[in-house]
């Protein structure tokens, strides 16, 4: 639910005010429903589920209260909630949820390049405790007859996705110190052209059910 909601929120805080219609149509542009487990279909709940918590305020509706056309922007507490999810996908490692550093990634721009190298330095040092602990729990399930032996191998594929993104960010670490990519406070790095902003001047019919 958190990756869900850091990416509801950081897609309205990049387009706001934005119709519903239009929101889920930029989600799906980023293949959430792939890589994040989004049901399409719920996004427009999940937009009135964070205006019914205070995070979202909903400015207006179209004719015959069609979710697709309520537009949104975050309130102050919707603000604070998305740098506080931004903050844990990005400090927090969780080999069973990967996801959750994909949503960060998308919203690293709104936060400092000082932050955002301290935060990888964190990832490293607790990948690299994983690392280090890995053989010891792999020695308990070998020698806990309770255990299936496949357990094992669920095990060893957690451990091998940690390496890769071990390996990812200490790369990406020192792309970022050595001055890639733009962050909060500097010059942006990249704008899209034109054309692909024109779309969100329109308020488009949602599709039909």
């Amino acid at each position: 639910m958190s990756t869900t909601r850091l990416l509801l929120l950081g897609v309205v805080r990049i387009f706001q005010p934005a119709y519903g219609y239009q929101l889920r149509r930029e989600l799906l542009t980023w293949k959430v429903q792939d890589w994040a487990n989004i049901n399409p279909g719920s996004i427009y709940t999940g937009l009135r589920t964070l205006a019914k918590h205070g995070y979202l305020q909903e400015l207006e509706e179209g004719p015959g209260h069609k979710p697709g056309r309520t537009s949104y922007k975050l309130t102050v507490d919707g603000e604070s909630e998305y740098f506080t999810l931004l903050r844990k996908a990005l400090w927090s490692v969780d080999g069973f949820q990967p996801d959750q550093m994909q949503a960060a990634l998308s919203f690293l721009w709104s936060l400092r390049r000082d932050e955002v190298l301290a935060a990888l330095e964190s990832r490293m040092v607790q990948l690299e405790q994983r690392a280090k602990s890995a053989p010891f729990a792999e020695r308990q399930i070998l020698e806990d007859p309770g255990v299936p032996n496949h357990v094992l191998e669920m095990f060893r594929i957690t451990t091998a996705r940690d390496q890769g993104e071990l390996d990812w960010t200490k790369s990406f670490h020192a792309r970022v110190q050595e001055g890639a990519y733009s962050f909060a406070g500097e010059p942006p790095d990249w704008t899209p052209h034109p054309d692909m902003t024109t779309h969100w001047q329109e308020i488009p019919d949602p599709p039909k059910s």
